[in-house]
Order: C-alpha cells, then sequence, then structure tokens
C-alpha cells in the first residue's frame, strides 16, 4: 500500500465513523422524543424515541466496512487499479452520511435548546477527539526513520533496523484500528453514562495506550527472537 492510498483511506474510514460518534455521543443530550422530518412527506413532521435516532449514525459504517474490505484486499494483492476507486466511492459516500448528520444535529440542538455548555461532556469528546487523530496520524510510523527521540523505542527496535522498520509498519494499522474502535465504544458507552462519570473515558482510554505499549514490545520482542533464529540457521548453513 502506497503513503496516498494509506492515508488517503485512513481518513476515508475517520469519516465513515463520525456519524455514528456524533449521534451516539449526543444522546444523552436528546429528549426522550424527538422530531424529524417525514421522509414519506417532506412537508410532514413525526416523534420517534430518540434511540431510533442512532439509525442515521449506523448508515454510516457502510463505507467503513467498504473501506475496511478494500484495504484488506489490497494488502493481500487482489486490487491494486481499483483500490482508490473503492476508496473514493467510499470517501463520498461517507461525506453523504456526515452531511446529513450534521444537519440533523444542527436541527434537534436548535430545536430542542440544548445548551451545550451546560451538557457537553468535555472528558469524553476530548477522549473521542484525541482517539481519532492518534489514528489518524500513526500513518506516519511507516515513513519514521530509527531515532533517538519518537517511535516505538525498546532494546530490541533500537538494535535492528529491521524489527524497527517492521514494527512501525504494523503498528501504522494496528494503533489506526485500535483508537477509531475505542471512538467508537467511547461514543457507544455514553449512550449509557452519566455524564458527572465523563472522566472513565479517560481512564479507560489511558489503559488503551498502555496497552498498545505493551504490544508494541512484545510484538518486538517476537521479531527479535524470529530473526535470531534466521541469523543462526543462516550461520550455520555457511
Amino acid at each position: 500500500m502506497t503513503n496516498k492510498e494509506r492515508w488517503l483511506s485512513s481518513a476515508t474510514l475517520l469519516i465513515s465513523l463520525l456519524p455514528f460518534i456524533l449521534v451516539a455521543g449526543s444522546m444523552q443530550l436528546l429528549p426522550d422524543r424527538i422530531e424529524i422530518l417525514n421522509l414519506l412527506d417532506a412537508e410532514t413532521m413525526v416523534w420517534i424515541n430518540k434511540y431510533q435516532y442512532l439509525y442515521l449514525g449506523l448508515f454510516g459504517f457502510v463505507p467503513a466496512a467498504l473501506i475496511v474490505v478494500a484495504r484488506i484486499l489490497r494488502a493481500r494483492g487482489l486490487v491494486e487499479r481499483n483500490f482508490m476507486f473503492m476508496t473514493l466511492a467510499a470517501f463520498v459516500l461517507a461525506l453523504v452520511f456526515l452531511f446529513v448528520c450534521i444537519y440533523g444535529m444542527t436541527y434537534q440542538i436548535a430545536h430542542n435548546r440544548i445548551d451545550l455548555l451546560r451538557r457537553f461532556d468535555i472528558y469524553g469528546a476530548a477522549v473521542v477527539a484525541i482517539s481519532l487523530i492518534a489514528g489518524l496520524l500513526s500513518n506516519f510510523y511507516p515513513r519514521l526513520r530509527r531515532n533517538d527521540i519518537i517511535g516505538l523505542k525498546n532494546r530490541y527496535t533500537s538494535a535492528d533496523n529491521r524489527i524497527w522498520v517492521k514494527v512501525h509498519y504494523v503498528a501504522a494499522d494496528v494503533y489506526m484500528a485500535v483508537f477509531y474502535l475505542f471512538a467508537v465504544f467511547s461514543s457507544s458507552l455514553s449512550i449509557w453514562l452519566d455524564f458527572r462519570y465523563g472522566w472513565v473515558h479517560l481512564l479507560l482510554w489511558l489503559a488503551t495506550v498502555l496497552g498498545l505499549i505493551v504490544w508494541g514490545r512484545v510484538y518486538s520482542r517476537m521479531l527479535g527472537k524470529r530473526y535470531a533464529v534466521q541469523t543462526a540457521q543462516g550461520s550455520a548453513g555457511k
């Protein structure tokens, strides 16, 4: 996968998840019943349970599924020229769902006179935003050269450039997937979690980051042992 393909597909996946994140994260702001436009008659409105509104956000998983399948096929070399067309199609579809979602949420906030300054969950929103940004920025990892400042640093990656390259290449996908999934999970959790306990999102995020650090070390150690065996076998063969 080229650098351009990686970034575009990752951004498309992020946009695809935003409709659900926005709708799920706003569930506690909405009254039990909300008014929406009647799709069968554009001149009338209908009342629905607020949790039925989640269906609007779930539509965003359609382009998300498309881009995940496209990335898997691209990694296996089954699609190359068609990968960008699949990504662009998912990107356009994701934007359509996102704009519809933003319009719907803006209408609900204005119609129900919701005071965002008082009811906004700053902890949950901050964790979701940081997760999405961290997932997107993980695409820098494959192009990160070995250095003493940033990166997944441990004695294995510092000792062997092959381990450094492999770990950071795999970490780009692992970190993106984990952070994006955490953003969705955190948004889902906010449907039931009272805003007074928004700090729980932050604790779970810190636990996730710690888990990723442990994964990086374990994976580096595994590669180190594998390369050591290969080197020993090569020396014995000579």
